[in-house]
């Protein structure tokens, strides 16, 4: 029976994407956000999971070596766009959040909170509303991203982890591959398998996924070329030192919800 791995749609995994499911797996196409419920649930066994959902998780995987999303530097498809500059954007400003993330809503959550104070956090835009600011990530914010200044409606575009790595000159993970701790050896075995045999291809596996990826949205191949070098897959020390880092600041300041609804 094939084991069910989710897999993050976005341009970011497509170099995963080009090797073929782990031997004795398939993929299942599921946004970050949408991983989480789904490893809780036993949907999939395995998942490049937002760190954001990791406490959520404690105790139900374990994480599958040193692989996953991280950005030294801007990332290009975690951005904020707003009317006006970063740092102006506390209440009765408004804001719309991506759906699709856990990861990047808290990271947009402590940037904001550590520059204009968390008691003067922007409110949740109110549904039909047009907000002054709007956090996007993936293809959509990498698309929007590379049009900025072409008359999009926002005119100021700040890219997180660049913010992140600016403060604490450390990188930004957002995902980590983990399974479940209940998988059946012969699955967990083959989840490491693929990953190191991803990280021995990585070079051309990353080449392999640029022509399509830049066909698909439009995009020059030059820019999806920065853009794979921007995103880590294979992490190293400084990676996990920010990933620690993260979880350190929220600890301090997480509340639930983030961001409060416009009155």
């Amino acid at each position: 029976m094939s084991a069910p791995v989710a897999m993050i749609p976005y341009t970011n995994m497509a170099p995963y994407r080009q090797l073929a499911a782990p031997r004795g797996c398939h993929f299942v196409s599921l946004v970050p956000r949408a991983s989480i419920g789904a490893l809780l649930t036993g949907r999939v066994a395995a998942a490049a999971v937002p760190v954001g959902g990791l406490p959520q998780l404690a105790g139900m995987v374990e994480t599958a070596g040193r692989f996953g999303i991280a950005a030294k530097g801007p990332s290009m498809s975690v951005l904020f766009f707003s009317h006006g500059p970063f740092e102006a954007m506390q209440a009765p400003k408004t804001l719309r959040l991506t759906s699709e993330s856990a990861s990047s809503v808290r990271l947009l959550f402590l940037l904001l909170g550590r520059t204009i104070g968390f008691d003067r956090l922007p409110n949740l835009a109110t549904q039909g509303r047009e907000p002054d600011g709007e956090l996007l990530i993936g293809d959509r914010a990498l698309i929007k991203g590379a049009a900025a200044g072409t008359g999009q409606p926002f005119d100021h575009v700040t890219d997180l982890s660049q913010v992140w790595f600016d403060w604490h000159g450390l990188p930004f993970v957002f995902a980590r591959w983990v399974v479940r701790k209940d998988a059946p050896a012969p699955v967990k075995t083959a989840i490491l398998e693929w990953l190191d045999e991803f990280k021995d291809q990585e070079s051309v596996l990353v080449a392999r996924a640029v022509p399509e990826a830049a066909d698909r949205l439009k995009l020059p191949p030059d820019l999806v070329v920065r853009y794979f070098q921007a995103i880590r897959r294979c992490l190293d020390d400084s990676d996990l030192r920010g990933q620690e880092r993260f979880f350190q600041e929220f600890e301090q300041v997480g509340r639930t919800p983030l961001f409060q609804n416009a009155g």
